[in-house]
């Protein structure tokens, strides 16, 4: 019986693990602050699959918002209140952010993360072996 459900606890930790291994994203935290001016920074510049986690707040005592239209964040920014949200951006592009009541806007730049290619020796076909000159 307890090996039974030692089996079980295992089985059901392996596959915990390996999905959350799936949903794992390197998350970049980002500041935007609301001003007379209107966003700073206006344009940010994030990685493919990076989750991007938003603060926002505002410096004004009108009402601002924070709205990324294509990712379905919709933010509030009021003075001395700080909003978050989580979003994940995995196709690169430009993505705008702006505010309908203020007419601020700004950007969020996603770059393709580059992944370089590897050769391995044993992938060209014939593997290479040292020789010493005299044969």
């Amino acid at each position: 019986m307890k090996l039974l459900l030692l089996t079980i606890s295992l089985l059901t930790f392996s596959a915990y693990a390996e999905e959350a291994k799936k949903n794992t994203h390197p998350t970049r935290e980002v500041s935007i602050i609301v001003t007379k001016e209107g966003y700073y920074p206006k344009s940010l510049s994030v990685f493919e699959g990076e989750k991007i986690k938003f603060y926002v707040t505002s410096t004004v005592e009108e009402p601002n918002c924070l709205i990324v239209e294509s990712h379905k964040v919709f933010m509030a920014a009021n003075k001395g209140k700080v909003s978050e949200a989580e979003v994940v951006f995995d196709n690169p592009g430009e993505f705008a952010f702006y505010c309908p009541s203020s007419k601020n806007d700004g950007k969020v730049v996603v770059l393709k993360k580059f992944s370089p290619k590897r050769e391995v020796a044993s992938d060209k076909g014939e593997a290479q072996v040292w020789m010493p000159k005299e044969y």
